[in-house]
């Protein structure tokens, strides 16, 4: 494998996975442009380990206050019940990303991960319009697990399509951004379970591993600001314009 390849894309990896503009369909895209494919799927795989990583470290407040809530039975906090509404989403993504990993490498092309920003385009563009109040319920949960579901496919983005559900559902931008992320710790080892089979180990990966944490703790940092910002939307100019020009391809 070339390293220079590597490099590129683990700095890929590491922006898109946390903005709102799909990281496997951006992995997708490059792998195309450059030709390179041997193993891809192994190394995308890879490569969202390294994000599990930034999640743990990044979150790992928040990770250690929903445990412990969920295993106490009295709380008057309002992410009481997060660990089992995680497990709940977990189960319906579960069931909705088994689905169509079944036919995962059909919506591995270029034509399919310029459809799925598009719709991503439309679910960040609604962000705008929304305010929310709320706090996280068993409706929620069941929504916001089939949305992470549905964005195995690239060019969906999971983040965008996770936190833009939330919002649409009046949910607290706080609440959104926290439950979007730590929810993907259950989904990552999924997908890495579900592919360790076929998995095909380079040492080279070892080296995007450490770019992918790096670059992605400081993407994660950058985004939990744009959001509290309000200007969160805005990453619809660049999924918009990126869907259409991967048409002129």
């Amino acid at each position: 494998m070339n390293i220079i390849i590597i490099i590129f894309l683990s700095i890929v990896q590491g922006i898109t996975e946390w903005l709102p503009i799909s990281s496997s369909g951006h992995l997708v895209l490059f792998e195309h442009l450059l030709k390179f494919s041997e193993s891809s799927l192994s190394f995308d795989v890879f490569l969202h380990l390294a994000s599990l990583v930034v999640i743990v470290l990044f979150f790992k407040a928040e990770i250690k206050e929903i445990l412990v809530l969920g295993f106490k039975k009295k709380s008057k906090d309002p992410r009481h019940d997060w660990f089992w509404l995680m497990v709940l989403s977990s189960i319906v993504t579960a069931v909705f990303g088994l689905i169509f990993y079944q036919s995962i490498e059909f919506f591995r092309t270029i034509d399919a991960v310029s459809g799925w920003l598009m719709v991503t385009s439309i679910l960040l563009l609604a962000t705008k319009f929304t305010k929310g109040h709320k706090s996280i319920r068993w409706p929620h949960a069941i929504a916001l697990g089939m949305a992470q579901g549905f964005a195995v496919l690239p060019g969906l983005s999971r983040s965008g399509a996770v936190i833009a559900i939330a919002l649409a559902m009046k949910i607290k931008k706080k609440d959104a951004f926290d439950y979007a992320f730590i929810l993907a710790i259950p989904a990552i080892l999924a997908s890495f379970i579900l592919t360790f089979k076929d998995f095909v180990f380079d040492w080279w990966y070892l080296l995007g591993f450490a770019i992918t944490v790096l670059v992605g703790y400081y993407s994660l940092v950058l985004l939990k600001l744009i959001l509290k910002k309000n200007y969160f939307y805005l990453f619809f100019i660049y999924t918009l314009i990126l869907s259409l020009l991967i048409k002129l391809i």
